[in-house]
């Protein structure tokens, strides 16, 4: 199962935007629903790479910062789609290093998430760690 879902990328950008990013027929109505799936499963393999070299396991359900950081990267990702030459939205681009950050955080063990003693998607900033660190937590 999917961190996040196509109705989660909708709600982050607008729909003439994810249908540009995600089909690959110009006259397309629709986001080509194979290329959004690419994205959320490149979001979930990143997400559970961060989380398997911290050693950690998410609860059940997911916090809800697990589906924001999802849709983060899918977001990325299909902006990284673009044809050559053309550059990311700054905004974007922050999002991007935002979320970096926080897997690489994730990775390191200096954030936990659902962490044992706290309540179930609850995020733990370990001590001597900074969640400003983290763009997506100041």
């Amino acid at each position: 199962m999917s961190y996040a879902a196509m109705t989660d990328l909708a709600q982050a950008m607008p729909p003439d935007v994810l249908t540009r990013l995600a089909s690959d027929d110009p006259m397309a109505t629709a986001p080509d629903a194979a290329i959004v799936a690419a994205a959320l499963a490149h979001a979930d393999a990143r997400i559970d790479a961060a989380l398997a070299s911290a050693g950690a396991t998410l609860p059940e359900p997911p916090p809800a910062v697990i589906r924001h950081l999802a849709v983060q990267l899918a977001r990325g990702w299909l902006y990284a789609r673009r044809p050559e030459g053309m550059d990311y939205p700054e905004a974007i681009r922050r999002e991007m290093e935002a979320a970096q950050k926080m897997l690489d955080a994730i990775a390191a063990g200096r954030l936990r998430i659902g962490a044992a003693g706290h309540p179930s998607g609850t995020l733990e900033v370990v001590p001597g760690s900074r969640a400003r660190d983290w763009g997506m937590l100041a």
